[in-house]
């Protein structure tokens, strides 16, 4: 299994569509910060999209995708001037069948969601992920897997099939699965945690990390894994996840062995074994180093 598919398959990802509606102008949501990443598909029309930490207003489009993957406070509206609605209080309303923003000249069409993940494991794909991810019509042309999935939710969410529901959230899961594909592959050139996910030689000592947490890994073993002398590969993995080889194989063991004490029964011994330790007084006192409690704290959550 390569490392971008078990930090995607431990950050327990999960997501679903709001509304998918027809906006009459003048509209416009104010979205509050909150614990669930956000995304718009601009299916018609065009609006605009404000944030504090933006100089100007960024138009968006008719195909245009829109993901803030930190649940960033935004706003979205016909024109930069228009007065917003409250987001919550308004998306409550439009799912409950009262669009505000109803009318004659409804030209504008938009499907909104969330997606949710565990913000506390994999800290430094996490930190990777920029405030916006934008795409337009030329990337869904260029990655027509996005443009699928993306075709489907709105398929989806405008008809009202058995099992709707249940397909929209599986799809919506593909969907930022799909975006950050797309995302890594169009920012290959940064030098970040998402850059070592591409990097011909550190992506190979990711993976080998993220396929057997528990082996005795060294630098040199994983220097060797990674194709690169000792000291080019340590240099090189700390300038692009932000630690050290050992620093990241310590995350990876603690956040492994705490999904394990939260979600099965296996003793504390058991699960020393699988990410690693011979010694469970050794595991115990690392993991209280780590997260300032002890596994049997976790346990009794």
């Amino acid at each position: 299994m390569d490392a971008l598919s078990d930090i995607l398959r431990n950050i327990h990802l999960e997501g679903s569509v709001y509304f998918n509606s027809c906006f009459c102008s003048p509209w416009g949501l104010d979205i509050a910060e909150t614990n669930r990443a956000s995304f718009h598909i601009i299916e018609r029309g065009q609006c605009w999209l404000q944030m504090d930490n933006l100089a100007e207003p960024v138009p968006l489009v008719g195909g245009d995708i829109l993901i803030l993957p930190h649940s960033s406070r935004h706003q979205i509206s016909d024109q930069p001037d228009t007065t917003c609605l409250p987001g919550k209080e308004t998306v409550e309303s439009i799912v409950a069948g009262n669009n505000p923003f109803i009318g004659d000249q409804d030209t504008f069409h938009i499907v909104c969601g969330y997606f949710e993940f565990e913000k506390d494991t994999q800290r430094p794909f996490i930190d990777a992920l920029p405030d916006i991810i934008h795409l337009n019509q030329q990337h869904r042309h260029q990655f027509s897997w996005l443009d699928t999935a993306l075709k489907l939710i709105v398929s989806e969410a405008s008809m009202n099939q058995p099992g709707k529901g249940v397909l929209i959230d599986r799809i919506t899961e593909v969907l930022f699965i799909q975006v950050i594909r797309a995302y890594i592959q169009l920012n290959n050139q940064s030098d970040n945690f998402l850059a070592a996910l591409q990097d011909k030689h550190i992506s190979k000592a990711l993976t080998a990390l993220h396929q057997a947490p528990e082996k005795n890994w060294t630098l040199e073993s994983l220097a060797s894994e990674a194709g690169m002398s000792r000291s080019i590969f340590a240099n090189r993995f700390h300038h692009l996840v932000g630690m050290t080889p050992m620093k990241y194989l310590l995350n990876c063991r603690m956040q492994l062995a705490k999904q394990q004490i939260e979600r099965s029964s296996d003793s504390l011994f058991n699960i020393a074994e699988q990410v690693g330790y011979t010694s469970d007084s050794a595991f115990k006192k690392a993991f209280k180093r780590f997260f300032d409690k002890t596994p049997a704290s976790f346990r009794k959550q």
